[in-house]
Protein backbone atom coordinates (compact mmCIF):
# COMPACT_ATOMS: atom_id res chain seq x y z
CA UNK A 1 0.00 0.00 0.00
CA UNK A 2 1.49 3.37 -0.87
CA UNK A 3 1.04 6.39 1.23
CA UNK A 4 -1.44 7.84 -1.44
CA UNK A 5 -3.82 5.40 -0.65
CA UNK A 6 -2.87 5.00 3.04
CA UNK A 7 -3.70 8.66 3.23
CA UNK A 8 -6.90 8.34 2.34
CA UNK A 9 -7.89 5.64 4.95
CA UNK A 10 -9.09 7.04 8.11
CA UNK A 11 -6.65 7.72 10.70
CA UNK A 12 -8.87 5.39 13.31
CA UNK A 13 -8.74 2.77 10.54
CA UNK A 14 -5.43 3.44 9.59
CA UNK A 15 -4.63 2.66 13.72
CA UNK A 16 -7.05 -0.40 14.29
CA UNK A 17 -5.15 -1.98 11.43
CA UNK A 18 -1.78 -1.56 13.35
CA UNK A 19 -3.33 -2.83 16.38
CA UNK A 20 -4.94 -6.19 14.56
CA UNK A 21 -1.51 -6.80 13.28
CA UNK A 22 0.09 -6.56 16.41
CA UNK A 23 -2.12 -9.00 18.19
CA UNK A 24 -1.53 -10.84 14.93
CA UNK A 25 2.00 -11.02 16.00
CA UNK A 26 1.02 -12.29 19.58
CA UNK A 27 2.27 -9.38 21.23
CA UNK A 28 -0.68 -9.43 23.61
CA UNK A 29 -2.36 -13.30 24.47
CA UNK A 30 -5.92 -14.32 25.05
CA UNK A 31 -7.70 -12.08 28.41
CA UNK A 32 -4.71 -10.02 28.47
CA UNK A 33 -5.10 -5.90 28.76
CA UNK A 34 -4.21 -3.74 25.76
CA UNK A 35 -1.84 -0.65 27.08
CA UNK A 36 -4.13 2.10 27.85
CA UNK A 37 -5.75 4.40 25.48
CA UNK A 38 -3.34 7.16 26.02
CA UNK A 39 -0.05 4.77 25.61
CA UNK A 40 -1.76 3.52 22.66
CA UNK A 41 -1.43 7.28 21.01
CA UNK A 42 1.28 7.87 22.05
CA UNK A 43 2.89 4.79 20.41
CA UNK A 44 0.81 4.85 17.34
CA UNK A 45 1.33 8.92 16.58
CA UNK A 46 -2.21 10.00 16.74
CA UNK A 47 -4.88 11.00 19.14
CA UNK A 48 -6.78 9.36 22.35
CA UNK A 49 -9.93 9.49 20.62
CA UNK A 50 -8.70 8.24 17.38
CA UNK A 51 -7.60 4.73 19.57
CA UNK A 52 -10.69 4.99 21.14
CA UNK A 53 -12.85 4.81 17.82
CA UNK A 54 -10.32 1.86 16.51
CA UNK A 55 -10.69 -0.06 19.47
CA UNK A 56 -14.65 0.62 20.11
CA UNK A 57 -14.78 -1.27 16.05
CA UNK A 58 -12.41 -4.00 17.16
CA UNK A 59 -15.30 -4.55 20.54
CA UNK A 60 -18.00 -4.40 18.11
CA UNK A 61 -15.87 -7.28 15.69
CA UNK A 62 -15.28 -8.76 18.87
CA UNK A 63 -11.63 -9.15 18.64
CA UNK A 64 -11.95 -7.43 21.95
CA UNK A 65 -13.56 -6.91 24.93
CA UNK A 66 -13.72 -3.98 27.79
CA UNK A 67 -14.36 -4.36 31.37
CA UNK A 68 -15.81 -1.41 33.15
CA UNK A 69 -12.63 0.15 35.48
CA UNK A 70 -10.10 -2.49 34.49
CA UNK A 71 -9.08 -1.51 30.40
CA UNK A 72 -9.50 -3.25 27.32
CA UNK A 73 -8.94 -7.25 26.68
CA UNK A 74 -8.01 -9.59 23.65
CA UNK A 75 -11.35 -11.55 23.31
CA UNK A 76 -11.30 -15.38 22.90
CA UNK A 77 -11.61 -16.52 19.67
CA UNK A 78 -14.82 -18.78 18.47
CA UNK A 79 -14.50 -22.05 17.62
CA UNK A 80 -15.99 -23.93 14.44
CA UNK A 81 -19.53 -23.70 15.88
CA UNK A 82 -19.33 -20.14 16.52
CA UNK A 83 -21.71 -20.09 19.15
CA UNK A 84 -24.41 -23.13 17.71
CA UNK A 85 -24.21 -26.58 19.60
CA UNK A 86 -26.91 -29.51 19.50
CA UNK A 87 -29.11 -29.69 22.51
CA UNK A 88 -32.76 -31.56 22.84
CA UNK A 89 -35.32 -30.11 20.71
CA UNK A 90 -37.92 -27.72 22.78
CA UNK A 91 -35.12 -27.72 26.02
CA UNK A 92 -34.00 -23.97 25.16
CA UNK A 93 -32.27 -23.05 28.43
CA UNK A 94 -30.27 -27.06 28.22
CA UNK A 95 -26.81 -26.93 28.74
CA UNK A 96 -25.17 -28.46 25.62
CA UNK A 97 -22.90 -31.19 25.94
CA UNK A 98 -19.51 -30.54 24.58
CA UNK A 99 -19.09 -32.13 20.90
CA UNK A 100 -16.14 -34.22 20.03
CA UNK A 101 -14.55 -33.56 16.74
CA UNK A 102 -12.80 -36.37 14.84
CA UNK A 103 -10.91 -34.76 11.70
CA UNK A 104 -11.00 -37.04 8.65
CA UNK A 105 -8.73 -35.50 6.15
CA UNK A 106 -7.91 -32.96 3.96
CA UNK A 107 -7.65 -33.00 0.38
CA UNK A 108 -6.42 -30.23 -2.25
CA UNK A 109 -9.14 -29.66 -5.23
CA UNK A 110 -10.28 -26.84 -7.49
CA UNK A 111 -13.16 -24.66 -6.14
CA UNK A 112 -16.44 -25.17 -7.48
CA UNK A 113 -18.40 -21.93 -9.35
CA UNK A 114 -20.43 -21.64 -6.37
CA UNK A 115 -17.53 -21.38 -3.89
CA UNK A 116 -15.62 -19.09 -5.86
CA UNK A 117 -18.06 -16.44 -6.19
CA UNK A 118 -18.71 -17.01 -2.08
CA UNK A 119 -14.58 -16.53 -1.71
CA UNK A 120 -14.01 -13.92 -4.32
CA UNK A 121 -11.75 -16.44 -6.23
CA UNK A 122 -10.80 -16.88 -9.46
CA UNK A 123 -12.97 -19.55 -11.31
CA UNK A 124 -11.47 -23.21 -10.09
CA UNK A 125 -9.23 -21.75 -8.04
CA UNK A 126 -7.27 -24.34 -6.27
CA UNK A 127 -8.69 -24.92 -2.57
CA UNK A 128 -8.25 -27.04 0.43
CA UNK A 129 -11.22 -29.08 1.44
CA UNK A 130 -11.59 -30.31 5.18
CA UNK A 131 -13.67 -33.24 6.25
CA UNK A 132 -14.41 -32.86 9.97
CA UNK A 133 -17.27 -35.01 11.94
CA UNK A 134 -18.50 -34.36 15.30
CA UNK A 135 -19.55 -36.61 17.57
CA UNK A 136 -22.06 -36.11 20.87
CA UNK A 137 -21.71 -38.68 23.72
CA UNK A 138 -20.07 -41.19 21.30
CA UNK A 139 -22.44 -40.67 18.37
CA UNK A 140 -21.86 -39.68 15.25
CA UNK A 141 -24.41 -35.89 14.72
CA UNK A 142 -22.83 -33.68 12.13
CA UNK A 143 -20.34 -33.99 9.38
CA UNK A 144 -18.49 -30.83 8.25
CA UNK A 145 -16.81 -30.22 4.73
CA UNK A 146 -14.62 -26.98 4.41
CA UNK A 147 -13.36 -24.97 2.04
CA UNK A 148 -10.23 -22.57 2.38
CA UNK A 149 -8.11 -21.05 -0.42
CA UNK A 150 -5.14 -22.98 -0.64
CA UNK A 151 -3.40 -19.54 -2.42
CA UNK A 152 -3.74 -17.91 0.59
CA UNK A 153 -2.75 -20.73 3.38
CA UNK A 154 -0.30 -22.89 1.25
CA UNK A 155 1.25 -24.02 4.58
CA UNK A 156 -1.84 -25.21 5.75
CA UNK A 157 -0.57 -28.64 7.32
CA UNK A 158 -3.01 -31.79 8.49
CA UNK A 159 -1.33 -32.24 11.87
CA UNK A 160 -2.31 -29.01 12.79
CA UNK A 161 -5.65 -29.78 12.25
CA UNK A 162 -5.37 -33.22 14.33
CA UNK A 163 -3.80 -31.43 16.84
CA UNK A 164 -6.14 -28.12 17.17
CA UNK A 165 -9.69 -28.19 18.22
CA UNK A 166 -10.90 -27.19 14.80
CA UNK A 167 -10.08 -25.05 11.78
CA UNK A 168 -10.69 -21.56 13.10
CA UNK A 169 -8.11 -22.47 15.83
CA UNK A 170 -5.93 -23.30 13.10
CA UNK A 171 -6.44 -20.04 10.83
CA UNK A 172 -5.96 -17.77 14.49
CA UNK A 173 -2.97 -19.59 15.69
CA UNK A 174 -0.38 -20.27 12.99
CA UNK A 175 -2.12 -17.27 10.44
CA UNK A 176 -3.22 -14.78 12.71
CA UNK A 177 -6.93 -15.02 11.22
CA UNK A 178 -9.77 -14.64 13.27
CA UNK A 179 -12.93 -15.10 11.81
CA UNK A 180 -16.88 -14.35 11.98
CA UNK A 181 -19.87 -16.14 10.17
CA UNK A 182 -20.72 -13.34 8.06
CA UNK A 183 -23.96 -15.32 5.98
CA UNK A 184 -25.32 -18.64 6.95
CA UNK A 185 -28.22 -20.81 5.15
CA UNK A 186 -30.40 -23.95 6.41
CA UNK A 187 -32.11 -26.19 4.16
CA UNK A 188 -33.58 -30.36 4.33
CA UNK A 189 -31.48 -32.63 1.87
CA UNK A 190 -31.08 -35.99 1.82
CA UNK A 191 -27.87 -37.40 2.73
CA UNK A 192 -25.66 -39.23 -0.48
CA UNK A 193 -23.90 -42.67 0.46
CA UNK A 194 -20.72 -41.93 1.51
CA UNK A 195 -22.17 -38.91 4.06
CA UNK A 196 -24.71 -41.80 5.08
CA UNK A 197 -22.13 -43.86 6.05
CA UNK A 198 -19.72 -41.44 8.04
CA UNK A 199 -22.98 -40.17 10.10
CA UNK A 200 -23.97 -44.25 10.08
CA UNK A 201 -27.50 -43.17 9.20
CA UNK A 202 -29.53 -44.43 6.03
CA UNK A 203 -29.06 -43.38 2.79
CA UNK A 204 -31.71 -40.66 1.90
CA UNK A 205 -32.07 -39.90 5.53
CA UNK A 206 -33.62 -36.10 5.67
CA UNK A 207 -31.07 -33.83 7.46
CA UNK A 208 -30.27 -30.07 8.35
CA UNK A 209 -27.99 -28.72 6.00
CA UNK A 210 -25.97 -25.10 7.53
CA UNK A 211 -24.43 -23.48 5.02
CA UNK A 212 -22.54 -20.85 5.94
CA UNK A 213 -19.62 -18.26 4.97
CA UNK A 214 -17.04 -16.54 7.47
CA UNK A 215 -14.64 -13.68 6.97
CA UNK A 216 -11.78 -12.41 9.04
CA UNK A 217 -11.99 -8.86 10.78
CA UNK A 218 -11.20 -6.83 7.13
CA UNK A 219 -14.05 -8.57 6.13
CA UNK A 220 -12.48 -10.41 3.51
CA UNK A 221 -14.43 -14.19 2.66
CA UNK A 222 -12.09 -16.75 3.71
CA UNK A 223 -13.84 -20.03 4.62
CA UNK A 224 -17.30 -22.46 2.79
CA UNK A 225 -18.64 -24.20 4.97
CA UNK A 226 -21.61 -26.77 4.90
CA UNK A 227 -22.74 -28.68 8.23
CA UNK A 228 -25.02 -31.50 8.33
CA UNK A 229 -27.24 -32.32 11.07
CA UNK A 230 -28.98 -34.95 12.48
CA UNK A 231 -31.72 -33.67 13.77
CA UNK A 232 -34.52 -36.45 14.29
CA UNK A 233 -33.56 -36.65 17.74
CA UNK A 234 -31.70 -33.73 18.25
CA UNK A 235 -31.87 -29.72 17.74
CA UNK A 236 -29.03 -26.99 15.98
CA UNK A 237 -29.24 -23.85 18.28
CA UNK A 238 -27.41 -20.37 18.57
CA UNK A 239 -26.40 -19.71 22.09
CA UNK A 240 -26.59 -15.91 21.76
CA UNK A 241 -24.44 -14.08 24.19
CA UNK A 242 -26.14 -11.55 26.56
CA UNK A 243 -26.57 -8.10 25.53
Amino acid sequence: MNSKSLNRIPLYRQARQQILERLCDGEWQVAESLPSEWELAEQLSVSQGTVRKALTELVADGVLYRQQGKGTFVAPGADDWAGMSMISPGLLSESPDRLQREFLGIARGNAPDDVSAALGLRRAAPVFRIRLLWRLRGQAVALDEVLLSAERFPALDSRWLRQLPGVWAVLQQHFGVRLRVATEQWRAVVLERDEAQLLAAVSGTPVLSHLRLAVDVNGAAVEWRQRLCLTDRLALTLQHSPA
